[in-house]
């Protein structure tokens, strides 16, 4: 049977990653979260991208998941551009997460990930990242409360919300619409880049 994970690069040139062992801990992390077994996952590196510069978007193309991350994203905090299994492991778990939710029917008609707005992105994120502290994922839920807040205002309003976002089993995107506009946060801007991308992780 013909893997369904694929990693580009196949051949890491800027820094000592291997594809092979970022596409094995792909298909753990699928398994561990229970996504899809007939749904493609493509993952692309963006090697020339190192800490601070951390981002990842997830959409679903064509039928496949599409993971854009950068590299800095599996980096070793504690040895700069060396590969971190367990960063790596966090961090997917995060991104396919992600994509399983666009696969789901509460997803259906959900803009793409470079055509949510900073708003929308600070509310899946705090969902997402809620179930994965459930997985035993290292979530720093104090950075991403403030992200919530930075979008959706410091308030009770915003913080309640954050509060039942985190605490989700699951969540559909009218769910993170109707957040927006509970908080006055839905004519936010759309970003054109990874919401996290230029933040330090």
């Amino acid at each position: 049977m013909a893997a369904r994970v694929h990693v580009s690069p196949e051949q890491f040139t800027l820094i000592p990653y291997d594809a092979n062992e970022i596409a094995s801990i792909a298909e753990d992390v699928a398994a561990l979260i229970g996504f899809p077994p007939n749904v493609d996952i493509e993952i692309e590196v963006d090697e020339e991208l190192f800490a601070p510069l951390t981002g990842h978007m997830s959409d679903v193309i064509d039928g496949a998941a599409r993971i854009w991350i950068s590299g800095a994203n599996f980096e070793d905090k504690k040895a700069p551009q060396h590969f971190s299994p367990e960063q790596a492991r966090d961090d997917l778990i995060v991104a396919l997460l992600r994509a399983k939710d666009r696969l789901s029917d509460g997803f259906d008609g959900a803009s793409s990930d470079a055509d949510i707005t900073r708003a929308e992105r600070a509310a899946w994120d705090a969902s997402v990242n809620g179930r994965a502290r459930e997985l035993g994922v290292r979530v720093r839920e104090q950075a991403l409360r403030y992200e919530f807040r930075l979008q959706h205002g410091f308030t009770d309003v915003g913080d309640a919300a954050f509060d039942r976002l985190f605490a989700a089993d699951s969540v559909t995107w009218e769910g993170l619409r109707e957040i927006c506009r509970e908080t006055g946060a839905v004519d936010r801007p759309a970003s054109k880049v990874p919401v996290d991308l230029l933040r330090q992780k």
